[in-house]
């Protein structure tokens, strides 16, 4: 059986996921002030898999070492704290659901169907996240949140959709990258 190797994280390692953090928070730009207070559960996490799941993956691919993708979370979570703390929350939980999931399943980012498992839900699993904090922190019930059953499989679907699609965009920018030995 093969273990989870966890290996240390160059200077680097660190600037390169911090860089890649602040290139996603730009790309999303744009579309996060439409969605920001949008109360319809999975409207946020639609809105942000594409940009999120691209630049992750490339992330990912760059540095493969246990742990990037939760180092993405942190860093995203620290600039979301200064909106909303409940936002560094979301992210941080939803990357180390993410990369936990994608870990066991596969153990080792060396291959890019783990870059692409982990990026691809990344986005997805910021929506149970929020279900937590909006039921602790807003008193709001599942079903209050939910609203319309079908929008709201329609949102998860999309995310999903939408986040293996970036992941595999992502994927495919990696492999130019380094071709082009960029990366």
């Amino acid at each position: 059986m093969k273990k989870i190797k966890f290996e240390k994280f160059t200077i680097k390692d660190i600037v390169f996921l911090a860089v890649i953090t602040a290139v996603t928070l730009l790309a999303s730009g744009p579309v996060a002030p439409l969605v920001m207070t949008v109360t319809k559960l999975g409207t946020q996490a639609f809105a942000m898999a594409l940009p999120f799941s691209i630049f992750t993956s490339v992330g990912l691919r760059k540095v493969k070492k246990a742990g990037s993708l939760t180092i993405i979370g942190l860093f995203s979570g620290l600039f979301l704290l200064l909106m909303a703390p409940v936002m560094f929350f979301n992210q941080f939980v939803a990357t180390l659901l993410s990369e936990g999931l994608a870990l066991m399943l596969f153990k080792t980012y060396k291959d890019k169907i783990t870059v692409l498992f982990s990026s691809g839900l990344f986005s997805f699993f910021t929506i149970p996240t929020t279900v937590a904090v909006n039921i602790l922190l807003k008193d709001s019930s599942l079903s209050q949140q939910i609203g319309n059953p079908i929008t709201f499989v329609l949102l998860v679907l999309g995310t999903t959709v939408l986040g293996f699609l970036g992941a595999t965009i992502g994927n495919k920018i990696a492999d130019e990258l380094q071709k082009a030995g960029k990366l």
